[in-house]
């Protein structure tokens, strides 16, 4: 071969890996995009909306306005993120005084489909935390409902499922243990899940919900009917609907023993025909979770300032049975 085909040949070559090179490393891209609300379920316009790769300690700022609660980040799958990589979310209001952080890992179809959207975020104001919902079995202490599973605060649960056949009950317990005696004051508990009635003749029938607590050995401490319930009947069955129920607990509240924990009870129908479905992260909207009460003490352990205030007020009641004693 002489020097001026050889020369083409390396030409063609050269141009060929050029050309198909970009092609091979061009990254496709994952967006995470979807609205802030503010604690009252509000448009939260300017809210700051931090991403991080917990993997990789990547960090990035969704395009926001001032004007608007719709946010926006387009990473690269592959160089910013890969599948089951976790990401951590942080919401800020303008003001500072709401936020929410959420923890997810990233699905191989969210990387199929391009990313995650309309992930909207609804931020909590001081002292309240978010329990999601998970299909993970419990260990430690449970009560002996038909399946006992975990709620884990601030990192969501996976796109799984919990089945009910008619009649029967699902616990979710906080994963965390109480470090001591948490009393929670009087609040509303505001639960959001997502279920489907697979049988289309149960449109109607019941959804119980409830919150419990027991203590280190399993023990109910709440009535059967729980510290607070609320019901919600079945409305489009054979589709995923969300269960919205804010369980006002009455004053002066109730106290989980060291050891022991809250559970939220999700009971179906005795009646039903069918099955209900109830999903613990489904993709496209919000995650099935509870959140706590503004009154919310720092659970699984009080906050410094309860603490300081519970040890004054032993200490005024201690000098007034001392000075009760001198007078007499």
């Amino acid at each position: 071969m002489n020097k001026n085909m050889m020369s083409i040949v390396c030409g063609i070559i050269i141009v060929c890996i050029t050309l198909v090179a970009p092609a091979v490393a061009q990254p496709t891209p994952f967006v995470i995009c979807g609205y802030v609300f503010d604690s009252g379920s509000n448009p939260c316009n300017g809210s700051t909306v931090q991403i991080t790769n917990q993997n990789t300690s990547m960090s990035e700022y969704a395009d926001n306005s001032s004007t608007s609660h719709y946010y926006q980040l387009v990473l690269a799958n592959g160089t910013d993120l890969n599948a089951s990589e976790v990401l951590r979310v942080k919401a800020t209001n303008p003001d500072g005084d709401q936020s929410k952080v959420i923890e997810f890992m990233i699905a191989e179809n969210e990387v199929g489909i391009g990313g995650r959207f309309n992930y909207n975020i609804t931020l909590s104001v001081s002292n309240q935390q978010t329990w999601h919902f998970t299909n993970d079995t419990t260990t430690g202490p449970t009560w002996s409902a038909t399946y006992n599973r975990n709620m884990t605060k601030g990192v969501e649960g996976g796109e799984d499922k919990v089945t009910l056949a008619n009649g029967e009950r699902v616990w979710f317990y906080a994963d965390q243990l109480a470090d001591c005696n948490v009393s929670f004051p009087a609040g509303v508990w505001n639960v959001s899940y997502w279920v489907n009635a697979t049988n289309l003749t149960d449109s109607g029938e019941t959804i119980t919900t409830r919150i419990h607590g027991i203590n280190s050995t399993g023990f109910r401490l709440s009535s059967a009917t729980g510290y607070k319930s609320g019901s919600a009947t079945v409305q489009t069955p054979g589709s995923l609907e969300e269960v919205t129920e804010s369980l006002d607990v009455d004053a002066p509240g109730f106290t989980i023993p060291e050891g022991g924990r809250f559970a939220i009870e999700v009971l179906w129908a005795s009646g039903a025909a069918g099955n209900l479905e109830i999903y613990c992260n489904p993709v496209g909207v919000d995650t099935s979770h509870v959140t706590s009460p503004t009154s919310d003490p720092g659970y699984p352990i009080p906050e410094l300032p309860t603490i300081l205030l519970f040890g004054v007020g032993l200490l005024v009641i201690t000098g007034y049975v001392r000075w009760l004693r001198r007078r007499d």
